[in-house]
């Protein structure tokens, strides 16, 4: 039986499995269709490799279904009642801002865990104790942009480009914040849904009094004003935010993200560490590529819910809480599995660059220089 055919089985098992009632359901509510299907589906794809392996175990006692958002947080939110009503006590879901927004009120309704594996908005997880997430939060974020630009050399400010949603409305307040904090100045905001903002980006960048540019948007937003400071010619900084980094808008954009500077919690595909090397070979062997961040985010998140729902089955989801906060020792693909009081997973930003069309960390972006990770490769 080959790879894939073997996951394909291994999952409908599980999907069976859940209609017993018996075993501890999760949940997965995932972008597949619509506007942030990149992500989706490269989230699905870590999610699946890590449910595939649960079910080659005879010994498995949690069952798995799926439901696609469509990208829309209504419908993402009307999945995720579904799930929570028929029994799950956990759902991975909320892979953008707005989807984690919307299914949210529906965790604490019914008092379940919603597990985000790659929502970044602060306030997400400031206020409910019913939501966790694996990816980091733009807090972090934010921050590691901010810092970076305001040690660019010269006393010009900082052109941003902004996607306005609900992803960049809590990234964009943390990075202008620390930039202000760091001294940094602000020439203009630009914000792509206005019109001739490529005009006015061309006519700022031409005035020869920018420093950088932070683009600050998912990748489709992303693209667009590469493009842009392409055709300007500009020739200084660009950073942008680690929605870059999936690997269909990293092979679309091509020379264009050369140089361009993120923050990201890296997956060296050299590494020997486990569960990493196993999962990238996995990864490999069933896809026929090397994941991205996406994917071992995606894959962490169902470590982590495997691991809160094993042995004896949870009462509440404030049981599952409690088993979040009292996980230690264990190592999913980007790091340890640990999280704080709030929710968010403890693992470290480090920024980035696209040379030679690959990612890798970025040695001119701290005082120290250097890389120390494998690059990732953009083309496939």
């Amino acid at each position: 039986m080959g790879t894939r055919t073997f996951m394909t089985a291994a999952l409908a098992v599980l999907a069976v499995a859940a209609c017993g009632g018996r075993r501890p359901v999760i949940g997965v509510v995932l972008p597949e269709t619509g506007a942030a299907s990149v992500y989706g589906a490269s989230i699905k794809s870590g999610v699946q490799l890590a449910f595939a392996g649960l079910a080659a175990n005879p010994a498995t006692t949690i069952a798995i279904e799926f439901r696609d958002s469509a990208s829309d947080p209504t419908r993402a939110a009307g999945a995720a009642e579904v799930l929570y009503r028929s029994g799950a006590l956990l759902v991975i879901g909320g892979a953008t801002t707005a989807e984690a927004r919307a299914i949210l009120p529906i965790a604490e309704k019914y008092e379940r865990l919603l597990l985000s594996p790659s929502a970044s908005a602060p306030e997400l997880t400031r206020g409910s104790p019913f939501v966790a997430r694996v990816y980091p939060s733009d807090e972090l974020e934010g921050v590691a942009a901010a810092d970076f630009l305001a040690r660019v050399d010269g006393s010009e400010a900082i052109l941003i480009v902004q996607e306005d949603n609900d992803y960049t409305r809590g990234l964009l307040p943390v990075f202008l914040a620390e930039l202000g904090n760091r001294g940094g100045r602000v020439a203009a905001v630009l914000r792509t849904d206005e019109a001739g903002w490529e005009d006015r980006l061309r006519l700022a960048l031409a005035g020869g009094r920018t420093a950088g540019v932070y683009v600050c948007g998912y990748g489709d937003a992303i693209l667009a004003a590469l493009m842009a400071i392409d055709a300007a010619s500009f020739e200084g900084v660009v950073c942008t935010t680690s929605a870059i980094n999936a690997a269909p808008f990293l092979r679309r954009a091509g020379a264009l993200a050369e140089g361009v500077v993120f923050p990201l919690a890296g997956l060296d595909l050299a590494t020997r560490d486990e569960p990493a090397r196993t999962f990238i070979r996995r990864y490999h062997e069933t896809y026929d590529l090397f994941p991205d961040t996406y994917a071992a985010h995606g894959y962490d998140a169902a470590l982590v819910a495997v691991a809160v729902l094993e042995g004896k089955r949870p009462r509440s989801g404030a049981e599952v809480r409690s088993r979040l906060h009292a996980l230690r020792g264990r190592r999913g693909v980007m790091g340890e599995l640990a999280f704080d009081e709030r929710g968010n997973v403890q693992i470290e930003l480090r920024l980035h660059e696209v040379l030679n069309g690959k990612v890798q960390p970025c040695g001119r972006c701290t005082a120290g220089g250097g890389h120390d990770a494998s690059p990732v490769e953009v083309t496939r």
